[in-house]
């Protein structure tokens, strides 16, 4: 009789948990995530092409796809060409200036934190780069630590070092689901459910199975606003911003550099 109720159990927690709300909406327009905010529900943005992007084609993660790309045809391993864009593409995140990837995002951040919602960043950046997102947030009005799980800093391992740091959680490249449940482990914060917002499919993923496996209600909005832009990169203004790094062209002036050769 023993063995039967738990095995009962056993099935009524697998079904409860394959029935929970675990969906992946596509949305164009950061406002569509209010169709789908819950009390209690804790709200997660990605950074690049979600938040910020930079103000040109250099440094934006079109370019970084792009030039991981370029290495691999130059004979190079999966592991050192995607170190060598990297090395390349944190420099640039030193000093560019960045802007909104659309209007009002900024507003739509304040509006949640003011209606008491738990909002956090959580990014494929790693621990290098978290002072200067801080910075580069900061410069467009969007700050991620009024309401975040914890004020306080935390750094822990998954894989690699992760950090938590001004409202945000880097994670290194590495599982973010993973990384989100440490976090809010350390944080001693469970939500009712959870929004994370992210312009990659693959990303939306690995949260949505922490969540599965937690049993926390869990929906993913894959953001489209970039896609024309991604779709559309622009190479060769890129190869001449990069070319004259250092002080990086706006597209402007580095198109007149390409018309200018001929």
């Amino acid at each position: 009789m023993k063995y039967l109720k738990n095995t009962t159990f056993l099935i009524l927690a697998l079904l409860w948990t394959a029935a929970l709300p675990a969906e992946i909406y596509e949305t164009y327009n950061m406002d569509e995530l209010y169709g789908h905010l819950k009390p209690g529900m804790l709200v997660v943005f990605d950074i690049d092409n979600t938040l910020i992007e930079p103000v040109q084609e250099l440094g934006s993660n079109q370019w970084f796809e792009n030039r991981i790309k370029e290495y691999l045809s130059y004979g190079y391993s999966s592991h050192d060409a995607l170190q060598t864009a990297l090395k390349e593409w944190t420099a640039i995140q030193s000093i560019t200036v960045v802007k909104l990837v659309e209007p009002g995002i900024d507003g739509i951040v304040k509006d949640l934190q003011e209606k008491g919602y738990k909002v956090m960043g959580l990014t494929t950046r790693g621990l290098s780069l978290s002072t200067r997102t801080v910075e580069q947030l900061e410069s467009v009005g969007v700050d991620l630590r009024p309401t975040a799980p914890t004020q306080e800093e935390v750094f822990f391992m998954n894989e690699r070092g992760v950090l938590f740091r001004g409202g945000t959680l880097f994670t290194a490249a590495t599982h973010k689901g993973e990384a989100l449940r440490k976090l809010l482990e350390a944080a001693g914060h469970r939500p009712d459910s959870i929004m994370f917002i992210n312009d990659k499919y693959s990303d939306l993923v690995p949260v949505e199975e922490f969540c599965t496996q937690a049993g926390i209600p869990y929906v993913g909005l894959r953001y489209g606003y970039t896609d024309e832009k991604v779709k559309n990169f622009r190479k060769q203004i890129a190869e001449v911003q990069f070319y004259h790094f250092g002080h990086i062209l706006s597209d402007d002036a580095a198109e007149r550099i390409l018309h200018e050769r001929g």
